[in-house]
């Protein structure tokens, strides 16, 4: 399993969207300092993230998981694409309020850093992964990260624990 510097850094992951329409915004405003070091922070997230995943999925203790039920857990997605899409409203980057923006993404970086949520990564997704809720047979709920689309519980075999209560399909 993976501390919670680990998942503080998925978490962060979840915000490189946001970031890039920024550097957008900023570059049309002329602010290409801001909108590279933007681009910059992104590319190196997305590493991260890659990083991440590559190195559980190879490395993890897996051990044997049998569900109850499995749904999917993608559907908060509609609620980070408005938030991504949030700066595309302003009329100008100077309208943004740092003192309100910042302390705001470190209490929500915290706050899910350290409770047992994780919220839609669309960076995950873009990466191919996907998210499920599933139920273990003795009740405890966990967010499942597959490759796989599940139609059948039965192909998911081995899991390994990514965090608390994240897990990530080791099955072959």
């Amino acid at each position: 399993m993976y501390s919670a510097t680990i998942k503080s850094l998925l978490v962060l992951t979840a915000l490189t969207p946001i970031a890039l329409v920024y550097a957008w915004v900023s570059a049309a405003e002329g602010y290409y300092w801001t909108s590279a070091f933007l681009c910059v922070a992104s590319g190196v997230l997305t590493v991260s993230c890659w990083l991440i995943l590559f190195h559980a999925d190879r490395h993890i203790e897996s051990f044997p998981f049998e569900f109850s039920s499995v749904e999917p857990a993608d559907q908060e997605n509609i609620s980070f694409i408005l938030l991504y899409l949030s700066p595309l409203f302003l009329d100008q980057l100077k309208d943004i309020n740092f003192n309100v923006l910042v302390p705001s993404l470190i209490v929500y970086g915290l706050l899910t850093a350290t409770s047992y949520t994780l919220q839609y990564n669309p960076l995950i997704s873009l990466m191919g992964w996907h998210f499920y809720k599933v139920t273990a047979k003795e009740g405890v709920t966990y967010v499942l990260l597959t490759t796989k689309q599940i139609k059948n519980v039965d192909r998911i075999a081995k899991v390994g624990q990514l965090t608390g209560y994240m897990l990530i399909d080791l099955s072959e």
